[in-house]
């Protein structure tokens, strides 16, 4: 019987921090009026696009001055800081994915959104996938079944793109556990640097957006094989539809993806942090934000207030057992 293996990300995954001028005697529950969101991530991405459609509507609907700051410092570990560091307002927020969590993971950041800091928010996608394994279009691995074979002829053989530990390292890892298989772990960058280093023949395979894969199957210069289901029920891409699952392949290998994780300073006020949850959740509803968002795969909706602390609570204590078994951690 197969290990059924859990991982969680955050799809694109986004991040951002607000920060702003404020009186320091906010009342119960009231938001500051200038906020600055920080987003760890360059402009024009998938995590900054997410970031702007959904402060835009919230400016609107709680009449804070939003302003969003790409803040790649630090490989984001200065946005959070700056969060850390600021006023209890709501003035100062970091808004980010599960790279937050794996960087707590893996000892690069001291601190951890569960534990030092306020959670306000947690969105994952309506999608019921997200992510694709592709290797190039003239690949020897038609199928999975091809892949595996492989792998598990040549142990350590078959080069997989990652972004050192980043998201695309703990998935691939999680893969090669739930598969029963070694592979190469090959630094490649992001998504776009991954696809290219596909298509020059530098990596055998690797794990990418569906949104950002798709170009490259319509065009014909990759195949896909799999795509990784959010949850354990399974499921496809809206993004490729016709592209089965790992999970009906026979690999039970999944990746829950959260969208969005929106945190504050340490000890903020609950009314408050619940206020703030309760406007982006409002706005991921929205008619206006999802003409931007449901192209763009991005569609989400925020888990409730409650439950998006917990869940932030459980998935860092298992990135944590995954990290180390990967050899991860500092």
């Amino acid at each position: 019987m197969k290990k059924r293996v859990l991982g969680f990300v955050l799809a694109g995954i986004m991040a951002a921090s607000l920060s702003g001028c404020s009186s320091a005697n906010v009342k119960s529950g009231e938001w500051a009026k200038n906020v600055e969101i920080q987003v760890p991530a360059k402009a024009g991405g998938g995590t900054d696009v997410m970031a702007r459609t959904l402060a835009n509507q919230v400016a609107k609907d709680s009449g804070s001055t939003i302003t969003i700051v790409n803040n790649t410092d630090g490989g984001g570990v200065v946005a959070c800081e700056k969060t850390a560091a600021g006023k209890k307002d709501g003035s100062t927020l970091t808004q980010w994915h599960i790279t937050m969590l794996i960087k707590t993971a893996a000892g690069i950041y001291n601190k951890s959104a569960a534990s030092d800091f306020t959670v306000v928010g947690v969105a994952v996608p309506k999608d019921k996938a997200n992510n694709v394994l592709v290797v190039s279009a003239d690949s020897p691995y038609q199928k999975l079944d091809d892949l595996l074979a492989a792998a598990k002829e040549k142990p350590g053989e078959i080069m997989f793109g990652v972004e050192t530990g980043g998201t695309t390292h703990v998935q691939t890892g999680l893969f090669a556990k739930a598969a029963g298989v070694e592979v190469k772990y090959v630094e490649a960058g992001s998504d776009t640097e991954k696809l290219t280093a596909l298509v020059g023949k530098s990596i055998d395979a690797c794990f990418v957006n569906a949104n950002q894969a798709k170009q490259y199957l319509e065009s014909g210069k990759a195949r896909a094989l799999a795509v990784v289901s959010n949850t354990k029920e399974g499921g496809r891409s809206s993004v490729l539809p016709d592209v089965p699952s790992f999970i009906e392949q026979g690999v039970d290998f999944y990746f829950q993806m959260f969208n969005a994780l929106i945190v504050g300073p340490k000890d903020m006020d609950p009314a408050l942090a619940e206020k703030i949850h309760d406007y982006y959740a409002a706005a991921a509803k929205n008619e206006e934000v999802n003409k931007t968002l449901v192209p763009a795969g991005f569609e989400m909706e925020f888990l409730s207030f409650d439950e998006g602390r917990k869940t932030i609570e459980d998935s860092q204590v298992q990135i944590n057992d995954v990290v180390k078994q990967l050899g991860l951690h500092k």
